[in-house]
């Protein structure tokens, strides 16, 4: 069952060490020490197409999903890709795969909350065997792959890797799980990183931590809403970190009555909706909620609730685009010179 992010992971820097972390240290060193086990024995295949992962460090939302979406936008708008896949595990759904995923009749208990709103724009794979869904996106005709996580998954060699970071919350109180939020240590990460993907502002000195070497991409979500002044909302939502589409919400200046946060990848259940909508029609209110949350509501219920489209945008597109021109064609030069 999802949990809720527990709020001591993302403390800040000025605020004491908590009891619970304290507790969870020696657990974070047996989870290290388990991940570099289960790592070492896992053999890294090339797939015969570029490979591009956008991952992140830490558990919970960094805004992957958008930055996801953008960069198959961007890569088809330069004529960089004509048939980008999306290459996911398919976290939450049943399916092992290798699956296509069809967004009109899988459903996200099969395939995963994520994949199934990215399949609404273009094709998405899900596979926990992420070689033999590279295998199976090639034979569709994949002439590019981009990694939807997988950052920590070393089984299928990745071409450029880019590790996305939220400004606001950064890394956390920067310690492994379960004491903390990351899966793994800034250092090592860094290692595997091509570039940074650093969404909204820097508010917790991200940039200082990352080598000049590696280039940070700058990008914000945008809601795409226009509000009713004269209505009344009631949000919720279950993602990492849920108060971060509270504050959305209120930026974009609606009027909430009542919000509710649930764990990260919640599936509602008609009980679940009922109490939501018995209380909006108590206060006369509209439900409103994100693109993923609204995947994980049965379809009878989903005319009844709004949603807010977002979308990431670079602060500086051409210059990204110069990166991944640049990095495509030298990874087609590496395979021409290849013997």
């Amino acid at each position: 069952m999802p949990l809720k992010t527990p709020a001591f992971w993302y403390r800040s820097a000025d605020r004491p060490t908590t009891a619970t972390e304290i507790a969870l240290t020696p657990f974070s060193w047996i989870y290290e020490a388990g991940r570099k086990i289960r790592n070492s024995g896992i053999k890294t295949e090339k797939a015969n197409i570029p490979v591009l992962c956008v991952g992140n460090i830490v558990s919970g939302g960094s805004g992957k999903t958008p930055a996801v979406r953008a960069l198959r936008e961007l890569l088809r708008a330069n004529n960089l890709s004509k048939t980008p896949f999306i290459l996911s595990r398919g976290y939450g759904g049943t399916l092992p795969g290798p699956v296509l995923v069809d967004h009109d009749t899988h459903r996200f208990s099969e395939v995963g909350d994520e994949p199934l709103l990215l399949a609404k724009e273009g094709q998405v794979i899900i596979s926990r065997n992420r070689p033999e869904g590279a295998k199976i996106a090639e034979r569709f005709g994949a002439d590019l792959i981009l990694m939807d996580d997988g950052f920590q998954n070393p089984s299928l060699k990745k071409n450029v890797s880019f590790l996305v970071i939220d400004g606001s919350s950064g890394l956390g109180n920067g310690k492994l799980l379960p004491a903390g939020p990351l899966r793994e240590p800034l250092n090592e990460a860094l290692e595997r990183t091509d570039a940074a993907i650093l969404i909204g502002e820097d508010e917790r000195g991200i940039k200082n931590k990352i080598p000049a070497h590696i280039p940070v991409f700058g990008a914000s979500i945008k809601p795409h809403l226009t509000p009713d002044p004269h209505k009344n909302y009631i949000g919720f939502a279950g993602l990492g970190r849920p108060e971060k589409f509270k504050k959305t919400l209120e930026d974009c200046g609606l009027k909430l009555t009542a919000f509710y946060a649930f764990a990260d990848h919640h599936p509602y259940t008609d009980g679940d909706m009922q109490k939501l909508l018995q209380e909006a029609n108590l206060k006369k209110a509209v439900l409103i909620t994100t693109e993923k949350d609204w995947v994980r509501i049965s379809e009878i219920r989903r005319s009844q609730i709004q949603t807010l489209p977002i979308a990431l945008e670079w602060s500086a597109p051409e210059r990204l685009t110069d990166f991944l021109s640049n990095a495509l064609e030298n990874i087609t030069s590496k395979k021409a010179r290849a013997p």
